[in-house]
């Protein structure tokens, strides 16, 4: 008995670097590739909603770029987090038709750390917005969410690639990790140290787990891309489209 889907797809956190998912989405749907279940997190889980939701890769970065979906984060005195989500909320809201994972065209398993029980959880049923933004919220950076009496944050603090979900489920894994660590001569501010302290932690989330799947993208370019950098927005897009076209054709 084979297993119980064709394509499965895995979607690394890397902030704004996430739009280098779309543009490799949109790479996977012109060689007829389409993923059946994805599973998600931080700003894989962003993508992965919308890719879910039904909505083509060029469609889900108008819509992110128009909505400006980080331009309306505000700074807030430093006691859960230095940046509030403000906006980014109400930006999923209007992007998505779909509010719980249930009304998703494709399964979506999205993953948040429980700092209450320290705990790694899979999202994939009920409130989808709320899910996305425990997924995405990046320690120090964001406070946490709240979820039926639990704080949550970015799940990529303990899994930044997470295959495991889709093992023994799909003939083929597909995995796109965006987070590639380069070099950073200024780090000169508080928010610089978080971010980057974050990247060091997960370095080795994808390295030791790309042997799972089965076609494995990243692009190596992202290094020099920030990860709320939004204006850089739809060069990620092409880097990402880009070595994804050669990475499939090569399979």
């Amino acid at each position: 008995m084979g297993n119980k889907y064709k394509y499965g797809l895995v979607l690394s956190g890397g902030g704004t670097r996430g739009f280098a998912h779309l543009g490799a989405i949109k790479a996977l749907e012109e060689e007829g590739i389409k993923p059946e279940i994805i599973s998600g997190v931080s700003a894989g889980s962003i993508v992965g909603a919308l890719y879910a939701d039904g909505q083509g890769a060029e469609t889900a970065l108008k819509a992110l770029i128009s909505k400006n979906l980080l331009g309306l984060l505000k700074l807030i005195i430093p006691r859960t987090g230095l940046l509030k989500m403000t906006g980014f909320e109400r930006t999923l809201k209007k992007t998505l038709k779909a509010k719980r994972f249930e009304d998703l065209e494709i399964p979506l398993l999205t993953h948040a750390v429980n700092i209450n029980t320290v705990e790694y959880t899979q999202f994939d049923k009920g409130d989808l917005i709320q899910a996305i933004k425990a997924s995405s919220s990046i320690p120090i950076v964001f406070p946490p969410v709240e979820i039926d009496g639990y704080q949550y944050l970015d799940g990529g603090i303990v899994n930044n690639f997470p295959v495991e979900p889709l093992v023994d489920k799909c003939d083929t894994i597909i995995g796109i990790n965006v987070n590639p660590v380069g070099k950073e001569d200024k780090i000169n501010n508080l928010k610089t140290i978080a971010i980057r302290s974050f990247h060091l932690s997960m370095r080795n989330h994808a390295e030791s787990r790309k042997d799972k799947c089965h076609i494995y993208i990243e692009p190596e370019e992202l290094e020099k891309f920030g990860i709320l950098d939004l204006e850089s927005a739809k060069e990620v897009f092409q880097i990402g489209y880009k070595k994804a076209k050669e990475v499939l054709k090569k399979r």
